[in-house]
Order: C-alpha cells, then structure tokens, then sequence
C-alpha cells in the first residue's frame, strides 16, 4: 500500500516541465539582453534645462 502512494504522489511530476525550461530560458534571454543594454553607449535621460536657454 506505500507503493501506491508513492506511484500517486509522482504522479505528476513531468506536467510542468517544459513550461519550467522555457520560463528558465525566457529569463536567462531577458537577463542577457538587459546587461547588453546596459553597455551600450544610448543616451540617457536627458538634463534639465535652464530656463535662461528657453528664452533664446
């Protein structure tokens, strides 16, 4: 009878698997392509500007 349970409690084990592998590599890309953003030479945010170079 502990075999059975046993046999029920791993059941299901495999069910989530490959929506765990594609959430695993759906991270690692989206880590990947934040540091490589992060590298680049793209402006920022830009500076405030003087209201004395508005009036120009």
């Amino acid at each position: 009878m502990a075999v059975m349970s046993r046999k029920s409690q791993f059941k299901a084990s495999g069910k989530n698997d490959v929506w765990f592998a594609v959430f695993f590599i759906a991270t690692i890309a989206i880590v990947g392509l934040l540091a490589q953003a992060r590298d680049t030479h793209a402006p920022g945010r830009p500076e405030p500007v003087p209201a004395s170079a508005l009036k120009e």
